[in-house]
């Protein structure tokens, strides 16, 4: 079963080499970094189960562990396992207890098996299986729990943390440290009796809890116990295979002045002793009991002091897709210094070492602080544990942003790569592949080709969505989604090929009523009124103050003067009943003219309309000034001087004209019109037609 499920793991990784995008020069990729996730507490470790390319599982040290969904980029809210209630320790920074590993069974597809490594309440080494939910692939069963391995701490610190399954044999790797305190005071590393200080190795699947590895170099009756693969550790906090080679790389946490990672080959028989407590690096402690520099010892492949650092963060080998001639690049950390360097191993010696602490600190105002684990996805790309900032962050190239189009931080021809995606046109290329290289547009963005799809608005029926012919170019100035080509028809009055919305907004044509649609058109069509030909609205010259419409009635007052509408008798280019409302004009008889157009034909000096002039009228003029006689219907027949007012003057006028010493002026003793303007009227004179 095992090695089915690693023979279909590195059928992936070849996959992924075979596609991945051609190195860049002898230097290497240009590297960078970019959060995935935050908001996580204490994260120690990530890792992916294989074969899953769409999850990464971040273990917080407290007791949880969480799932980062990759292809939406985002963190779940719900936990995948919570044994908070049974850890214990992971309080603090100075706390190594708590929940510190994770594995997936290689066969973890089909049986959901997956291994934890916790400090339980009694402060004791506790390594048990889950399993995964049936029906929620998101959410562990915390009640399946088995017991496999528990092993007293005699302190609180050196609790190792690491277990990780081979890629070659498929077992079981447990590290675990000396138990604490300084200078291993119960000299466990050197101590074949005494799991403390090594590297385990089982078969978890030979036996219940586990069976011991036949080939294991210390298996068989007495001492060393049978679950020993590797001596002489202090705190191999984090170790990591490589997963295309087999090699193991252990991170041993040092002591006073060196930190140090040993190289174990795939080849190897196991058995290395790496020299704790006799060695620390490559110095000798002079402890008691100790032989420094034997040959029996294994020395490490890279080493630092702590001019350097404190405690080192063993890393990953890279074995990723994004970037192919980073395959076999060791990256590991320092926890105090924050300092993140990386070497290439050769089978015999580190090359290529590299500080990346520059080129790996994420852009902005972002940083990585209190490193305190690495890990993998199902791709082999690595990522960083920020302990202290509580941040998950991934290495990238440089330029993530032209490699990875759907922003999830996974370079597409990646993803393409292990089919994780449709090929909806069939030609043997994942969609997210042909959107990715320009074979196929995909303008509405979501991630499904155009081609493969039936618009359900294309108006000009050229196959393309009408949001994407817009966003590609296509004028839609109303900004209703229809480019404006289509609504030409009805909506181009003035036929210059511009949807009339566009016109207005441009500033070509006007449109004053704000109707959307431009005067002069409206004009043309008879729709709207422009009375007065100055290609202005007369609603909109009434409404700025331009022209008068002093009735209210909608029309232009002098539009309605000329069209001959309303009257204007006066001539003053206001309609009469606009002088009578505002008193500008009398309308003694109310009958909608003013009085001042209204005088009858009369004769001078006639004022009782008998059709005669004679000392009747020199009476009836008298008896109207001074004896309160109602007034004459016509005042202009009194009016014998035509000065324009009715006084003793004009009886006087009159007898004289009777008696031969004056005459009466126009229009005399003959029917006729007063010439001369004055407030004098004529409203009635029955003598005269």
């Amino acid at each position: 079963m095992i090695e089915m499920a690693f023979t279909r793991f590195i059928g992936v990784l070849l996959i992924l080499l075979l596609v991945s995008p051609p190195p860049l020069d002898a230097g290497g990729t240009p590297l960078s970094t970019r959060r995935i996730a935050s908001g996580v507490s204490r994260p120690v470790l990530v890792t992916a189960p294989a074969g899953d390319f769409e999850r990464l599982f971040i273990v917080q040290q407290q007791g949880t562990i969480r799932v980062y969904d990759m292809t939406n980029a985002q963190l779940i809210s719900t936990p995948f396992l919570d044994i908070n209630s049974i850890v214990g320790g992971g309080t603090s920074g100075a706390d190594e207890r708590g929940l510190l590993g994770l594995a997936f069974h290689p066969d973890y597809s089909s049986n959901g098996y997956f291994y934890v490594y916790y400090t339980n309440n009694a402060s004791n080494t506790t390594v048990a299986r889950y399993s995964v939910s049936s029906t929620n692939p998101n959410v562990a069963i915390p009640s399946s729990a088995q017991i496999v391995l528990t092993q007293n701490q005699p302190y609180s610190n050196h609790n190792g943390g690491m277990l990780e399954f081979s890629p070659i044999d498929g077992y079981l790797y447990i590290g675990l440290g000396d138990g604490g305190s300084a200078n291993d005071p119960q000299g466990n590393g050197q101590n074949p009796n005494t799991r403390l200080g090594k590297m385990l190795r089982i078969d978890v699947d030979g036996g219940t809890p586990y069976s011991i590895p036949a080939d294991n170099p210390f298996a068989g009756p007495g001492a060393p116990l049978d679950e020993i693969w590797a001596t002489g550790l202090r705190n191999p906090w984090r170790f990591s295979f490589d997963r295309l080679t087999g090699d193991l790389y252990i991170a041993d946490v040092g002591q006073y002045n060196w930190e140090e990672i040993n190289i174990q080959l795939a080849s190897s028989p196991g058995g290395e002793n790496y020299g704790w407590r006799c060695m620390e690096g490559n110095n000798c402690t002079n402890m008691s009991g100790c032989t420094c520099n034997s040959s029996a010892l294994t020395d490490p492949q890279q080493v630092y002091n702590h001019g350097s650092g404190c405690s080192i963060t063993g890393g990953n080998v890279y074995s990723g897709c994004a970037m192919p001639d980073m395959q076999g690049i060791y990256f590991y950390a320092d926890w105090c210094s924050n300092q993140i360097w990386s070497f290439r191993y050769n089978g015999t010696n580190v090359t290529e070492f590299t500080t990346r602490s520059s080129e790996l600190n994420p852009p902005g105002s972002q940083s990585i602080t209190g490193i305190a684990g690495f890990g993998q996805d199902a791709y082999g790309e690595v990522y960083i544990c920020d302990w202290s900032g509580g941040e998950i962050f991934k290495i990238v190239p440089a330029d993530i942003a032209s490699l990875d189009l759907n922003g999830n931080f996974i370079v597409d021809s990646c993803e393409c790569a292990i089919g994780n995606t449709t090929d909806c046109n069939n030609n043997g290329e994942p969609d997210a592949c042909d959107i990715a290289s320009g074979i196929e547009v995909d303008c509405d963005g979501d991630l499904i080709p155009d081609s493969c799809q039936t618009p359900t608005t294309d108006c000009d029926a050229n196959g393309v969505e009408d949001s994407c012919d817009i966003e590609a170019g296509a004028e839609d100035c109303d900004a209703d989604g229809i480019p404006d080509v289509c609504q030409l028809a009805a909506n181009d009055c003035n036929g210059n090929g511009v949807h009339d919305a566009c016109d207005i907004q441009n500033g070509t044509v006007f449109d004053c009523d704000f109707d959307n649609i431009p005067d002069l058109c409206e004009i043309a069509a008879g729709t709207a009124e422009d009375c007065n030909s100055n290609m202005l609205l007369d609603n909109c010259e009434i409404d700025l103050g331009i022209a008068d419409d002093c009735n209210g009635n909608g029309s232009i007052d002098v539009c309605e003067i000329d069209a001959g509408t309303t009257a204007d008798c006066n001539s003053n280019s206001i309609p009469d009943s606009c002088d009578i409302a505002s008193g500008a004009e009398a309308d003694a008889d109310a009958n909608g003219i003013p009085d001042s157009c209204e005088s009858a034909s009369f004769r001078r000096g006639d004022p009782n309309d008998d059709g005669v002039v004679n000392i009747a009228d020199a009476v009836r003029a008298l008896g109207f000034l001074f004896s309160g006689q109602p007034d004459p219907s016509c005042l202009s027949a009194v009016d014998c001087n035509d000065d324009g007012e009715i006084d003793i003057s004009d009886p006087v006028t009159l007898l004289g004209y009777l008696f031969g010493s004056s005459s009466l002026p126009a229009p005399g003793e003959s029917c006729g019109m007063d010439p001369t303007p004055d407030t004098i009227t004529c409203l009635n004179y029955d003598s005269c037609p």
